[in-house]
């Protein structure tokens, strides 16, 4: 057993500080530039000569870990790989690393990341809270495009720009903190908020459905839409026999559905059903839910994920 532990010690290297290239970022940054590492920099700024550097990837490659391999020696790290950059600091300045980078505004980890996109949804909450719908303009739009998924769409960009929408809750999320380097830190805030579109993590369809029903309606109305069959109804018109509880009869499961409120069905899927709600009894169960079906941390969570996010958005709009 004495070899083996001498063994073990042997292998055990100093940590390397990352604030050399928390400084460096800094610095190209403040020049105006969009940052980038190539790995021989990072060496570098790390202190660690050629053959350490070369050692120690091979080593992490040979004990399976799949974040760093060799590959890394040619390449180069900026904002659009930057989880590849935290894993290779990790190896070399141990798990600390998210701490400081972190608190330059460089890296979020998860719960922030949860913590920015629920800034997304409580301004788009409250956007949809303070809208009064435009008929008129919608109106013309329906009669300029013939189509009330185009008209929607583009209403949809004019008075609920996602751009602007990003921007807010970068600026709302950073507003209470405070970030080695600030502006980079909004920057990431809004990718972040672009990366989650991307992946449909987040998605305009269901964060703006009830906007979409108030359209819709007008659209029926105007004759550019059909309204959509009544709950128990057939898409022939021929209703069907309610097949709920004996006795209940169709009245009481008429009365079940007017009663089961998209607010209420977002209360239920949130677990919320009973008792006063407010934004901090909101917020709160959101990041729990988060923590459980973010695809990051669960490969099954995304559709889950989409619909907590969905209900977020409609209960949030509701609140003062």
């Amino acid at each position: 057993m004495a070899p083996a532990m001498s063994d073990s010690r042997s292998f055990k290297q100093p940590a390397c500080s990352v604030q050399p290239v928390i400084a460096r970022i800094g610095e190209l940054e403040e020049a105006g530039q969009a940052w980038s590492l190539r790995a021989s920099e990072l060496r570098g700024l790390l202190g660690l000569g050629s053959a350490e550097f070369h050692r120690r990837l091979y080593a992490a490659q040979a004990a399976g870990n799949r974040l760093v391999g060799l590959d890394t020696v040619g390449g180069s790290f900026s904002q659009s790989n930057v989880g590849e950059l935290v894993s290779l600091l990790e190896l070399f300045c141990g798990r600390e690393v998210e701490e400081p980078l972190e608190r330059a505004g460089i890296f979020f980890p998860q719960p922030e990341q949860v913590e920015i996109m629920g800034c997304f949804l409580g301004e788009a909450g409250g956007a949809l809270a303070r809208h009064r719908l435009e008929e008129g303009q919608f109106s013309a739009m329906l009669r300029a495009f013939g189509s009330f998924q185009r008209a929607r769409g583009v209403y949809r960009e004019e008075y609920f720009p996602l751009e602007e929408l990003m921007e807010r809750a970068a600026h709302r999320y950073c507003a209470g903190r405070s970030f080695g380097l600030p502006g980079l830190a909004r920057a990431n805030a809004r990718r972040l908020l672009e990366f989650f579109f991307r992946k449909h993590v987040l998605q305009t369809e269901s964060l703006f459905a009830s906007l979409y029903e108030r359209l819709h309606e007008q659209a029926v109305r105007e004759g550019f839409a059909e309204r959509a069959p009544e709950p128990g109804q057939r898409a022939g018109g021929r209703r069907q026999a309610w097949a709920g509880r004996p006795g209940a009869g169709r009245a009481g499961a008429e009365q079940a559905e007017a009663l089961d409120t998209p607010v209420l069905r977002a209360r239920r899927l949130l677990g919320l059903e009973g008792g006063t709600l407010d934004q901090r009894r909101l917020k709160s169960r959101y990041k729990t839910l988060m923590k459980i079906y973010h695809p990051d941390l669960n490969p099954q969570g995304l559709r889950r994920c989409q619909e907590i996010n969905a209900a977020y958005s409609l209960l949030a709009a509701g609140l003062p």
